[in-house]
């Protein structure tokens, strides 16, 4: 068998320069031989591919003139390496240009032989246009992919199965401050810190089991230090022969959206103008703290704190002040008791509080004195002395219930109970509050329905000139005759009218019932027989009035019946004249160009702001029946009392002096100059028909 192989061998070898030009011309890959840079053979093939003939190429073409002329240096060089020897092999790609000057790009490979005793190169030259084309169309894709992605402004990042980066955009550089070329190839490990590692790589093999995507929010620090809330959305991918690949990620900055998000959850649950917790916030947070306390089995009391005169201050000073105060009575409760997050305010000038009080049922109490002593100090607000004081109920659990909302009404209704003994104090639930609690909001339910079914009537209290006692004026006052209740008391229904909002109707129907009959008793004949002997009835209004625009209308109601002004007077309370809200001023001013007289009542026991007297043309003071009650056993209320009438002399007003009951405080307030006096030493508040007798009597006394 071996000796057959030599046979063939040999003929082979014969033969050869029959048989191998052949081979090479019906090769299909360039076939050359070169010799001092010339083409001495070149296969069929190669001739073709750059559309020479055989012939054309072996009479003095070289390799580098048919290589594109950017890179006949590199080609020169690697020939001439290989023929001198330097190297025995090569290979080298470059494009080559054809006859016709369209380029192709093909590999050259070479290795050094002898040829008739000198040096020459043997090679084969493979056409890789197409591969090339497809290879640059790909680069092209990928600088496309890659442009895109770097356009992307959110971190992206790929990964393989095994947690290595496989790539990753600009935006993913800057936030793990690391550049791709050194980030290709490391995993999660070799750039974060152990724990957070730990966690991003868990959750990558998770996806990994369960390939598909996955989405989590996690805060997180960029390189440049910034913390940022973002969310990675992550997803994984095959090859092509469908084999898991690996994931891609994007890392989604959420920060405004959470920051929004925390505004509006802040929003929701906490006061814009004291930054304490509101009451949806105190709700939650008072079942927590239930809940605790029951698990722990120990008590906790809730404090329901109001602040007394704060509607006076808002109505008279403006909400401005009112808001200053409602903001330096939360930081004083804050002070007090020291844990903010126990502390809300629920609405208007209502705060509340938990205390905790695991064994001493006496802290509770001690807080609420220490409370109502910080709130009674005055409060220094844009220049204006306020003085306030507060109102606190308090509640325990479990012993008064186990439930938050319960507990919360409990503790309003306790502070309730301190407003009624006197304010500026505090009171603890007991079961009989409770009962008084659904009174109140039964009278609250009566009143709204009062006015219209005719339970209200307007009684008149004289007010008599003191030289001659004769009745000048009347005041109009509201009585309510509740159907069950019978008579009820303006001292009890004309707060609850003020706080649900019906004051307004309510002094409406006192002025209109007034209107009638100061018309009919300034009639002749009819109580008061002449012009000179004119009777004044005068109206009780309340801020609240004034601010809602409602006894603006008077003027026009009297200028439409054609009533004169000087029939009417308005009394207001003192503090009302510092209000600088346009409601209140131009209502005051327009009282004065109208020609309606305006009175200050309770005169001494408010605010005092003597400029502000003869701004608005002030008519009449009333003297508070707290300062004439004791004039004849107290020296001061008589020195007040006397300081008060010449004071307003001297500014054209004259003084009323109200709750007159014996002839002795008549005599020493004649002896002080008083003008007038009010109180049971005349008459009464009665029902209009009996003041019309009164008029009457004392016309005849008179007489």
């Amino acid at each position: 068998m071996i000796a057959g192989l030599d046979e063939f061998g040999s003929k082979l070898l014969r033969e050869a320069d029959i048989l191998l030009p052949g081979l090479f011309n019906y090769a299909k890959t360039g076939v050359y031989v070169i010799q001092d840079n010339r083409f001495v053979f070149v296969n069929r093939y190669l001739a073709d591919l750059f559309g020479y003939t055989q012939q054309e190429l072996c009479a003095g073409f070289g390799p580098v003139d048919l290589t594109h002329p950017p890179q006949q240096a590199m080609a020169q060089r690697e020939i001439d390496r290989r023929l001198s020897g330097e190297i025995k092999a090569s290979f080298y790609a470059c494009r080559g240009v054809c006859k016709d000057g369209h380029l192709i790009d093909v590999e050259v490979y070479g290795v050094t032989t002898q040829f008739e005793g000198r040096p020459a190169i043997i090679g084969i030259l493979l056409d890789v246009t197409e591969r090339c084309a497809a290879e640059r169309e790909i680069a092209d894709q990928l600088g496309f992919i890659r442009q895109l992605m770097d356009t992307i402004p959110s971190p992206l990042f790929f990964k393989d199965e095994a947690g290595r980066y496989l790539g990753c955009n600009t935006a993913f550089e800057n936030y793990i401050g690391i550049a791709r070329a050194d980030l290709i190839g490391r995993s999660v490990f070799d750039i974060a810190p152990p724990d957070l590692a730990d966690k991003y790589h868990a959750a990558d093999r998770e996806l990994f089991d369960y390939p598909g995507t996955q989405t989590y929010e996690a805060a997180v620090t960029y390189a440049d230090g910034t913390r940022r809330d973002v969310v990675f959305n992550k997803a994984t991918f095959t090859k092509a022969d469908g084999s898991l690949g690996g994931l891609v990620g994007v890392i989604l900055d959420i920060s405004e959206r959470k920051q929004m998000e925390r505004a509006i959850w802040h929003e929701a649950n906490y006061d814009a103008l004291t930054g304490l917790a509101n009451r949806r916030r105190f709700k939650v947070r008072l079942n927590e703290e239930i809940a605790g306390a029951e698990q722990a089995s120990q008590n906790l009391a809730l404090l329901f704190i109001d602040l007394d005169r704060f509607k006076e201050v808002n109505d008279t000073l403006g909400h401005d002040i009112g808001d200053l105060l409602l903001i330096e009575a939360g930081r004083r409760i804050c002070r007090t008791l020291g844990n903010n997050e126990h502390i809300a305010r629920l609405g208007g000038d209502e705060f509340v509080a938990i205390l905790p009080t695991p064994d001493d049922r006496e802290s509770a109490p001690m807080a609420a004195q220490q409370l109502i002593r910080a709130l009674d100090s005055p409060f220094e607000l844009n220049g204006h002395l306020v003085y306030v004081s507060a109102s606190i109920g308090i509640a325990y659990y479990p012993d008064d219930t186990r439930s938050g909302e319960t507990l919360l009404s409990y503790a309003d209704q306790a502070m309730y109970a301190a407003k009624s003994m006197g304010r500026n104090c505090f009171q603890r639930f007991t079961p009989s509050l409770q009962q008084r609690a659904r009174q109140r909001l039964a009278l609250s339910n009566d009143l709204r329905r009062a006015l219209g079914e005719g339970q209200f009537e307007v009684y008149y209290q004289p007010i008599v000139e003191l030289g001659s006692r004769r009745i000048v004026k009347a005041e109009a006052l509201i009585r309510w005759h509740h159907p069950q209740r019978g008579m009820v008391s303006p001292a009890e229904f004309i707060p609850i009218a003020e706080d649900i909002g019906v004051i307004g109707e309510i002094g409406q129907h006192v002025f209109e019932q007034a209107t009638t009959m100061a018309l009919r008793w300034n009639t002749p004949g009819m109580g008061q027989p002449s012009p000179e002997e004119s009777l004044q009835i005068s109206i009780n209004i309340s801020p609240r009035q004034f601010v809602t625009g409602k006894c603006g209308d008077w003027i026009a109601y009297l200028r439409e019946r054609g009533l004169p002004s000087a029939m009417l007077s308005a009394e207001i309370t003192e503090g009302l004249l510092l209000d600088e809200r346009p409601a209140v001023v131009d209502t005051l001013l327009a009282f004065r160009d109208a020609g309606i007289q305006v009175s200050i009542d309770d005169f001494g026991t408010g605010y005092s702001a003597m400029s502000y007297l003869k701004k608005f043309d002030i008519d009449y003071l009333k003297i508070d029946r707290s300062f004439v009650r004791d004039l004849t056993t107290d020296p001061g209320d008589l020195a007040i009392a006397e300081a008060m009438i010449v004071m307003a002399h001297k500014l054209g007003i004259r003084v009323i002096a109200e709750g007159v009951e014996t002839e002795a405080q008549c005599a020493l307030l004649l002896e002080a100059g008083c003008d007038y006096a009010q109180g049971f030493l005349f008459s009464p508040p009665v029902p209009a028909a009996s003041f019309e007798r009164l008029l009457d009597q004392n016309r005849v006394t008179r007489a």
